[in-house]
């Protein structure tokens, strides 16, 4: 028994353009199968319910209508409305339109032959979506691993160009720390050197400072000498013998040359101030050469500290290299493993297809849907991969 129009425009949009080019497939819906599926995309594209909607209520079919070029009043469109809408309720559902379009009557729709291997092609469409489906999965599962194994080499390339960074970065610090190192222990030699230096001069001085005491002290007894005689010679309470011998003494003293006395006083007193200055100018060497030798010690601290923050940033990019390339080797694993999946479901594909092909050869084939089935295998090949795109 045939179905009503009421039943066919419960199906979905799909459906009902099935129903519509295999009923009039050698009736001119062939030439126009393109046109057909234009529209039912459009009534998808505005209902709510997208592929699982039927029919579209008056503001959607005044807008569909809009799309199509007819721009109509309120009065005009329930005209056109009241005219296409077979069932009366309101709405315009795909077929309907269809109907209108093409000036085909309601009778000869619900009658029109559906051919006879209808359920060999539900089977063989029942197959390309599933095939299609995990094709369409797994592609996507490709381009996303392929995308991350590409941002993986990425980051690969970048974690060995900072290992080779911080490995030359750590080479340069070790050969700051042996060189500030060796400057730290040139300092250090000049630094003892020069205090052996200034103890010698420091002994000199010394040494000097004690000649010219004994020469002080030597002149301080000689005046005193003088002085106690000349006391003694003057004593009034002394007998005459007494002073005399102290007045005999006295200018036996005072005869005695004192000249080289004076001589030696003053050029120990000259040799003691020259290199009392030699001190002096040797202490300030000394100084300079501790504050060289403290600035090279820090400067070696500070190499060392360098060289081994760069030595353990070295290791750590050395770590993070090795990880990534750890990393690569199983993203790219990962990646044969998706695409051994692609194969096998392209493989699947193909399959379909021959059981497809093989139901076009039979007699009494319900066309519209083969038709319609390879149209949306088309249209799904857009969001492939352009080396896919060849399944049809």
């Amino acid at each position: 028994m045939a179905p009503t129009l009421l039943e066919l425009t419960r199906k979905k949009y799909a459906d009902q353009a099935k129903w519509y080019l295999n009923g009039f497939w050698k009736e001119g819906a062939k030439e126009e199968a393109e046109a057909v599926w234009n529209v039912a995309q459009k009534f998808v594209e505005l209902d709510a319910q997208k592929k699982e909607g039927n029919e579209l209520d008056e503001f959607w079919a005044h807008k569909f209508l809009e799309t199509q070029g007819e721009t109509l009043t309120v009065v005009d469109l329930r005209k056109k409305m009241a005219a296409i809408d077979q069932d009366f309720n309101k709405k315009m559902a795909l077929l309907e339109y269809l109907l209108f379009r093409y000036s085909k009557g309601v009778k000869e729709c619900c009658e029109s032959p559906q051919d006879d291997n209808q359920k060999e092609i539900e089977e063989a469409q029942s197959k390309l979506q599933a095939v299609q489906d995990a094709l369409a999965e797994v592609t996507a599962a490709l381009e996303r691993q392929t995308a991350a194994l590409d941002e993986q080499k990425k980051a690969e390339a970048s974690a060995r160009d900072a290992l080779q960074a911080s490995t030359r970065a750590a080479i340069k610090a070790k050969g700051d720390a042996t060189a500030a190192q060796k400057a730290e222990s040139e300092a250090k030699l000049q630094l003892m050197n020069q205090k052996k230096a200034e103890e010698v001069v420091r002994a000199a001085e010394a040494e000097l400072k004690a000649a010219v005491d004994a020469l002080h002290l030597e002149e301080d007894t000689y005046r005193k000498q003088i002085s106690d005689l000349e006391a003694k010679s003057n004593d009034a309470s002394a007998s005459t013998v007494q002073k005399s011998k102290s007045a005999n003494e006295l200018a036996q003293l005072k005869a005695k040359d004192s000249l080289p006395l004076q001589k030696a006083k003053i050029t120990q007193t000259a040799a003691l101030k020259k290199v009392e200055k030699e001190r002096k100018s040797s202490e300030a060497v000394t100084a300079k050469a501790k504050e060289s030798h403290d600035e090279a010690e820090k400067a070696a601290r500070v190499a060392e500290s360098s060289q081994h923050q760069a030595e353990e940033a070295a290791a750590a990019a050395e770590a993070t290299a090795k990880k990534a390339a750890e990393m690569r080797a199983h993203m790219e694993e990962e990646t044969r493993k998706v695409e051994a999946a692609a194969k096998e479901t392209e493989d699947r594909m193909a399959e379909a297809l021959a059981y497809l092909e093989l139901q076009k050869s039979k007699s009494g084939v319900a066309h519209g849907s083969i038709w319609w089935m390879e149209r949306e295998l088309k249209e799904a090949q857009k969001y492939l991969p352009k080396k896919k795109q060849t399944l049809l």
